[in-house]
């Protein structure tokens, strides 16, 4: 084990001018006292080291007769990545060792050292054996010499201040040279996954699931891991993942495997993901799901694999990517997490494992360190705490949720809080989820509103561009743990969008038509039908893949919706995939009008008229997008649109006519990619100062482009 005293130190990241990973030629160089530890412990590393496959320095190996030793081994430290120092009893006695040593600890890289038979006191003060060992270094030495010797010192001290592995601390040298193993091909392993520091309750978790996984085990097994969903089930798994993944030879994390694989793209997508995680193959071409299963059979089979399927739903998601022990390698591990513990007996899995709710200490410890920044509260908290924690009930989300929104709260404003909850039964976990919701101001719940209904896995830059308020806003969400960003895209936990959206319906629970949000195509169509839209409807997405029955657009339907923001028609599984196929109708009527003089985002993909209505205004349209449309041409009368930042109209084969750039002075993107039928360009688009992106492409009428398109400057 490591030092008890100490955890093991990250080594800060090389200057500029330092090697790159890949330009290492070692991955770990041993340094030792040869006459202490060659034919023992340093023989026995060593040959731990090469039978896990990394690239090991040691000199009585490498080097070879009659080469310049000196020059030989300053090139094998600066071609090598990680650092082992054996300091054993007669260590300091070698003055090449600790020229090595000195060489060594300049350089910004991992050192791991191990005290063998020594104390790491004696090393940091020079005591015990070291001591003597520089007596007799100093004796009649000049001053050259002692420069060198303070240089040893230095060194010495350096290295015995980190973390290591103290030999005495172990009962049996296989465990300590096993237990090193497992740090260097962590730390040589450059795929762990992010997750949360500090935290709580995972040590019990990972022990548990380390004696389910039996990772000595050389058969193929399964394990699930099941819970109420915010209990923990992704954060475990990646944990485990981190902590075994240098086990395998590949090793793959598929999130969200429930949301991406309701529609057969999705699907398509998740089997190339596993598929290429393991092979590696640039361009590897999977036209069908049953050919994805094919490759996997194949391809897989021979390959120890570590799998993690996270959110997990429906059987069927296992069938096209784990449906077989016999799809994947000797000693391969598959881990699968899901709110369904049915699901894991379905599929026979070996064991099973159910995250709980955390106990008391740990939720109290977890809850700390969003409220207070530490693990105890303060001292005129600590009631206020207990009844927070009781309230929370050991669901890890709530407690993170419930701490972010006391944050910096006075204790006026916590015991406001808490009587609030009392009249507020905790029913279940919308109930608390929503405290925080409630902490918002009116456009910060609007905006996250927004977000829940509509803007979930969108990049957080449309996000803002296309929400009033959302730039100043989604840092409040974040702040208050109601959203996350991950690679600058918007995520939130399910239990999250759930309350959100059920807020939205609460206002009026059996009257859509007063709904600010309108995402399900069953309440869509009722409103619809009966014309009970109103003023308070915001914003309208309609996923037309979803739809259950034929939908039918009308003006009078439209015309209460005055305050109609955000507008989106769309097929979320492909609108070419229905292209003369089998698909659910919308009728839209010539003359069709709707209200647009509130609306910020119209993209109606489809859109079957020759252009848009007659009365439509977009005086605050920030992006239209209206690919696969009918349109011959946009506008029926020009006007200025200055809020106007990005047009779409790609795969617009009847578009004749370009709309005039100069009503549209602040453009930023522009797409009339494969428009067929358009001849000319419109030559005030050189004038577009804004404009970082312009995409003409397969616009094969196109003649030639105006002048005036090359002075732009486009990214």
């Amino acid at each position: 084990m490591a030092s008890a005293n100490t955890q093991i130190i990250p080594y800060s990241p090389p200057p500029p001018s330092s090697r790159s990973s890949e330009q290492f030629t070692y991955e770990v160089f041993l340094s030792f006292r040869g006459e202490d530890t060659r034919y023992g412990f340093t023989d026995h590393l060593y040959e731990t080291l090469i039978s896990h496959g990394i690239v090991t320095f040691r000199d009585d190996n490498e080097l070879e007769r009659g080469g310049v030793i000196a020059s030989e081994l300053q090139k094998a430290i600066e071609e090598s990545k990680i650092f082992v120092i054996i300091l054993s009893e007669n260590y300091a006695n070698s003055r090449w060792c600790l020229d090595e040593l000195v060489e060594i600890s300049q350089l910004q890289r991992l050192i791991l050292p191990i005290f063998y038979h020594v104390d790491p006191s004696d090393l940091r003060k020079q005591t015990g054996s070291y001591e003597k060992a520089f007596f007799d270094h100093e004796k009649e030495a000049d001053e050259e010499k002692r420069e060198k010797i303070q240089k040893w010192r230095s060194a010495l001290t350096k290295v015995g201040n980190l973390a290591g592995f103290d030999q005495q601390k172990y009962r049996h040298e296989a465990r300590l040279i096993k237990d090193i193993i497992n740090v260097i091909c962590k730390k040589l392993n450059s795929k762990l996954l992010d997750v949360e520091e500090n935290m709580v309750g995972m040590d019990s978790h990972l022990e548990e699931l380390r004696s389910l996984i039996k990772i000595e085990s050389n058969d193929v097994r399964m394990i699930g891991i099941h819970g109420l969903g915010g209990i923990g089930k992704t954060t475990v798994s990646k944990v485990v993942y981190n902590d075994i993944c240098h086990l395998f030879k590949s090793s793959i994390f598929i999130a969200d495997v429930r949301e991406r694989s309701q529609y057969y793209e999705g699907r398509l997508k998740l089997q190339k993901e596993l598929i290429n995680g393991v092979i590696k193959e640039k361009n590897m071409e999977i036209n069908s799901i049953q050919e994805g299963v094919s490759v996997i059979k194949q391809r897989l089979c021979s390959k120890k694999v570590l799998l993690i399927l996270d959110d997990v739903s429906k059987s069927e998601q296992l069938e096209f990517l784990a449906r077989k022990l016999d799809w994947f390698g000797p000693g391969s591990r598959i881990i699968i997490t899901t709110r369904d513990q049915r699901l894991l007996r379905e599929h026979e899995v070996h064991e099973s494992y159910e995250v709980k709710g955390l106990g008391y200490n740990k939720s109290i410890q977890l809850f700390c360190q969003y409220a207070f920044k530490k693990k105890s509260p303060e001292e005129d908290y600590v009631d206020l705490s207990n009844d927070m924690v009781d309230y929370a009930n050991g669901l890890p989300l709530a407690l993170k949720v419930l701490g972010s929104s006391l944050h910096g709260r006075s204790v006026r404003q916590w015991e406001s809080a808490l009587q609030k909850l009392k009249t507020r039964p905790h029913v279940d976990v919308h109930k608390v989820l929503k405290i925080s919701y409630e902490g918002l101001d009116d456009i910060e719940q609007q905006v996250f509103l927004d977000i829940t209904c509509f803007f979930r896995g969108c990049d957080k830059n449309d996000a803002t561009r296309l929400i009033e308020h959302a730039e100043s806003c989604i840092p409040v969400l974040c702040e208050k743990n109601l959203i996350t960003l991950y690679c600058n895209y918007i995520e939130m936990h399910d239990l999250i969008q759930e309350i959100g959206r059920e807020i939205a319906r609460q206002e009026h629970p059996k009257e859509p038509g007063k709904w600010s949000e309108l995402w399900d195509p069953a309440d869509i169509s009722l409103v619809l039908r009966n014309n009970t839209g109103t003023e308070d409807v915001k914003g309208i997405f309609l996923d037309m893949s979803r739809a259950r029955v034929a939908m039918e657009f009308t003006t009078e339907a439209f015309s209460k919706m005055k305050g109609l923001r955000l507008f989106k028609v769309y097929w979320s599984s492909g609108f070419t995939n229905h292209m003369g196929g089998e698909r659910t109708e919308l009728h839209v009527p010539k003359g069709f009008e709707f209200p647009s003089y509130d609306l910020r985002y119209l993209h109606w993909e489809g859109y079957p008229l020759e252009s848009l209505p007659s009365n439509f205004d977009g005086e605050n349209l920030v992006e239209l997008n209206l690919k696969h449309s009918s349109i011959k041409y946009l506008w029926q009368r020009e006007k200025l649109r200055e809020k106007l930042k990005v047009l779409k109209l790609s795969t617009c084969h009847q578009l004749t006519y370009m709309p005039c750039s100069s009503n549209m002075p602040n453009l930023e993107e522009v797409n009339i990619e494969s428009c067929g039928s358009l001849r000319k360009v419109d030559s005030w688009i050189g004038f577009l100062n804004n404009l970082t992106s312009l995409d003409l492409s397969l616009c094969q009428k196109i003649e030639k482009l105006p002048r005036t398109i090359q002075g732009l400057s486009l990214k």
